[in-house]
């Protein structure tokens, strides 16, 4: 059983609070279903100021850097790099936080946290419409599940390559953010009829028009094609190999897909599939004479 507990730092929103909290008892049944995975025992929100999200991105950078410099061997060089990189990273919320619906990572106590500003609802058109908000539960929800499902193997860091993760073509962005609106797809089919399709039905501020056309402001964050190349190729490796097999993935940073299979999803269903074949072979027992 999870318990879902949503924390009002702002201190103005307990009927968001309340509709959140009602929203993720609804789809969190549906969300195990659809994707197959466990959630955590306990899942937090936390409603922040834009600030507030500014600050908590910025300390979760430092931390997966920090994290970085205890796990890995690194040349001072490359730690010098890395906290440039991190301090100029730190300009990037300014620039984002109306167009961030929420945003799930690691807190400062090690649980995984879904932040959000009641502000960037507001400018985004989520704050008052219902749909909305649970497409955006939904979607966080799955986060919540991708981050058990993967626990101790650390997606999260500036050295991809020392971890095994193939830093071509963004592969971990493209899968943790496709499988999540993937799901979140279905989900909403369920509930409302059909996928709901926040772009084309909520109504967004000045300000988050204004932000939206800032050049280059869709570089600082995972693009949108990540979000529907990524979908279209956990659509396509579930219908061919089932969930079962696509979710060996959160174990195993090797089966990530590359840019080139994410551009062509049945070769990613192929190795997938050639992958779960030879593990089950490797597992088989060897009949005794």
């Amino acid at each position: 059983m999870t318990r879902f507990t949503v924390l009002d730092d702002t201190r103005r929103h307990p009927e968001l609070s309340e509709l959140l909290s009602s929203i993720l008892h609804t789809v969190a049944p549906i969300v195990k279903e659809t994707t197959g995975l466990p959630l955590p025992a306990e899942v937090r929100y936390r409603l922040l100021t834009p600030k507030e999200w500014r600050n908590a991105t910025r300390h979760n950078q430092q931390r997966i850097l920090a994290r970085d410099i205890a796990d890995l061997e690194l040349k001072p060089e490359e730690i010098k790099a890395a906290r440039i990189a991190v301090k100029i990273s730190t300009v990037v919320p300014v620039f984002v936080w109306p167009l961030v619906f929420a945003s799930t990572m690691e807190a400062a106590d090690g649980q995984v946290e879904t932040f959000l500003a009641p502000r960037s609802l507001h400018h985004s058109g989520f704050l008052t419409n219902q749909q909305c908000l649970t497409v955006m539960n939904a979607h966080e929800l799955v986060h919540h599940a991708q981050f058990l499902a993967r626990e101790g193997h650390v997606w999260e860091t500036f050295f991809p390559a020392r971890r095994g993760i193939p830093r071509r073509g963004h592969s971990a962005s493209v899968l943790l953010e496709g499988h999540a609106t993937w799901a979140e797809q279905r989900i909403t089919a369920r509930l409302f009829g059909a996928p709901v399709n926040h772009r084309e039905l909520a109504k967004r501020s000045w300000r988050y028009r204004l932000h939206a056309g800032f050049p280059g402001v869709r570089r600082l964050g995972p693009r949108l094609d990540s979000y529907e190349q990524g979908a279209r190729l956990i659509t396509h490796a579930v219908n061919t190999c089932g969930i079962d097999v696509v979710n060996r993935v959160w174990r195993d940073a090797s089966l990530l897909p590359t840019a080139e299979e994410t551009a062509a999803p049945d070769t990613w269903a192929q190795r997938l599939a050639a992958a779960s074949e030879d593990r089950d072979l490797a597992v088989e027992p060897v009949e005794q004479n």
